[in-house]
């Protein structure tokens, strides 16, 4: 089961945003309510595909196929609808999806390179551009996005699973010595 969330990791990677985001909010309480039906409803519409796509394809036919709900999409049609090709809607979809992701994790690490450094946002934007071009076009293949996927699967859990427990940890001891040398 855990060698199965590998490759659903990835699909998540961007829900941290949501938590710098709330940073902005004039009322963040009611932000965490947001946070949670967004992702509530991306989890939902994940299990229900992964449901569908197996159950029409089977877990056989899922393994041997690289984009299985494509697939579906594609063996799917309703003669006389005005969309009579799907999977031109879904792959439609799916890009406005990834450019959302894109722009707000790019903003994201803008502004946290320019606080950081204490710098303008926009150099910071212009020489994360190139930064980002190399990185994408480092995989050759199909096979090399997939490794390269599954690589910053890995890198999302250690960075935002694993790391901030750690952190966590040093904030209540720092916490805990500002208390004690405040009090005479």
């Amino acid at each position: 089961m855990l060698q199965g969330t590998k490759a659903t990791v990835l699909s998540f990677t961007s829900a941290e945003v949501m938590l710098f985001l709330l940073a902005f909010m004039k009322k963040p309480q009611k932000g965490v309510k947001v946070v949670v039906v967004g992702l509530s409803i991306s989890l939902i519409f994940y299990l229900v595909t992964v449901i569908f796509v197996i159950g029409a394809l089977s877990v056989d036919g899922v393994v041997t196929r690289t984009w299985p709900t494509l697939d579906l999409m594609r063996s799917f049609e309703i003669p006389g609808l005005v969309f009579e090709r799907f999977e031109s809607m879904l792959l439609t979809i799916w890009i406005m999806q990834l450019f959302a992701t894109f722009v707000i994790s790019f903003y994201a690490a803008s502004l946290g390179l320019s606080q950081l450094f204490h710098i303008n946002i926009t150099p910071v934007m212009y020489a994360l551009l190139p930064v980002m071009y190399v990185i994408g076009m480092t995989p050759k293949n199909l096979n090399g996005v997939f490794q390269f996927g599954d690589f910053i699967s890995r890198l999302a859990v250690i960075l935002f699973c694993l790391l901030p427990i750690p952190l966590l940890m040093i904030s209540k001891i720092r916490k805990k010595r500002a208390k004690s040398s405040a009090t005479p």
